[in-house]
């Protein structure tokens, strides 16, 4: 969508690009803006290939080179944020820029509700039923949108259909998304970081670890917003990917 420098918006953890939508229609005024699904998600399946960190890097370099984009700004929510870090970690030469809203790739000091949970072998992101969903769906946010309950009862049955595949997938990236902040320190390209102050997913502590690895990186905490920034408060998003556009 949209004309401009390129900028793709890269998705989190058990949704798909339709969660980057309200962003994308704030930038695509003055961006050309790429919402992918990422490979076993949303419309793009697994089809049974080797999942890893490695599976979503080539899919990145596949999806730049097929489009044509050779030096994009990359925003990652995430999930999305641990993979374009690492993008930018083992390409640095590729992106024009990134933007991590409340990234995965480092383990807060910290432990979140969600966190705690994983490190006892329970996975809390997992969805099995409509209930499960709307439990989800309040911890992202501090005020959950509006969602007609017929649209939770057909997300909820349809990511409950995944479930297993999504357990795979985060299973498989589970090195990655508990890294520390040395796999970090090749990015050279501009960096801004973007987190929820009331992110419940995500502690938002684990900003003093990226800072480390990235000293040269912009913060921005949003007050009173959750981990799903980019829906909750997508204009203030907007403006820090501005900011790496015009360094």
């Amino acid at each position: 969508m949209g004309d401009g420098p390129p900028i793709v918006l890269v998705h989190g953890f058990g949704v798909d690009g339709t969660t980057m939508l309200q962003l994308a229609r704030i930038l695509v005024k003055r961006h050309r803006v790429i919402v992918p699904d990422l490979p076993g998600f949303g419309l793009h399946g697994t089809d049974s290939a080797p999942l890893g960190i490695d599976t979503y890097l080539h899919a990145l370099d596949d999806l730049l080179d097929r489009l044509e984009l050779p030096h994009p700004v990359l925003v990652g929510s995430s999930m999305g944020g641990a993979i374009t870090a690492n993008f930018a970690a083992t390409r640095p030469s590729v992106p024009a820029g990134i933007v991590l809203i409340g990234p995965a790739g480092i383990e807060p000091p910290v432990d979140s509700e969600v966190f705690a949970a994983a490190k006892r072998d329970e996975h809390l992101l997992r969805i099995h039923d409509l209930a499960s969903f709307e439990r989800i769906y309040a911890l992202n946010f501090t005020k959950p949108p509006f969602m007609p309950r017929f649209l939770r009862r057909v997300v909820a049955a349809e990511a409950s259909r995944r479930a297993d595949d999504h357990e795979r997938i985060l299973r498989s990236l589970e090195e990655v998304m508990l890294a520390g902040p040395d796999r970090y320190r090749t990015i050279t390209c501009p960096v801004e970081i973007v987190w929820g102050g009331d992110d419940r997913i995500i502690d938002p502590s684990a900003i003093d670890l990226w800072k480390s690895a990235l000293p040269h990186a912009g913060v921005t905490i949003i007050e009173n917003a959750g981990h799903s920034t980019m829906v909750e408060r997508p204009h203030e998003v907007a403006e820090v990917i501005e900011k790496i556009l015009k360094a």
